[in-house]
């Protein structure tokens, strides 16, 4: 079940988020290390005042949280023992119905290399590689952009 980010789930997320980040073996120990430090409760309760936040309840449990900020995810993880099951199509498809076409032509995500696949599955074309930096670090990623398309057309 898809639902707004309460409070009491940033400790699940964040759980999510760092095993994500140690399983990502494309991230050099340095990047690792510094992104696991910089991700609290607190940043994952922030993010939620910022933009739209929702997470994927399995089972009383978290199995995934997903953000959207206008027309940019900014946020996407899916537990590991929940991948491959469509929650994170899902996550995604729920956060482009948010992003109102109207104003937007198109979403975009910087996608981490090992997301990539992920993202091009789902539709969204790549761009070129684009230096980002977060929590004081800069990230490899992929720009990727999806075309919206409007109600009716």
């Amino acid at each position: 079940m898809i639902r707004q980010f309460r409070s009491e789930d940033a400790d699940a997320c964040l759980s999510l988020i760092q095993e994500s980040i140690r399983r990502d073996r494309q991230l050099s120990f340095e990047v690792r290390e510094a992104l696991l430090r910089a991700e609290t409760p607190e940043t994952i309760h922030e993010r939620s005042t910022l933009y739209y936040v929702v997470v994927d309840e399995r089972g009383g449990q978290i199995a995934a949280v997903g953000g959207v900020d206008m027309n940019e995810i900014r946020l996407l993880f899916v537990g590991v023992e929940h991948r491959r099951e469509g929650i994170g199509r899902a996550l995604l498809e729920h956060l482009e119905e948010m992003v109102p076409p109207a104003l937007f032509r198109e979403i975009f995500v910087y996608a981490a290399p090992a997301a990539e696949a992920f993202y091009r599955a789902q539709g969204y074309l790549p761009r070129g590689a684009q230096p980002f930096e977060a929590h004081g670090v800069v990230l490899d990623t992929i720009f990727m952009v999806k075309p919206l398309h409007a109600a009716g057309a």
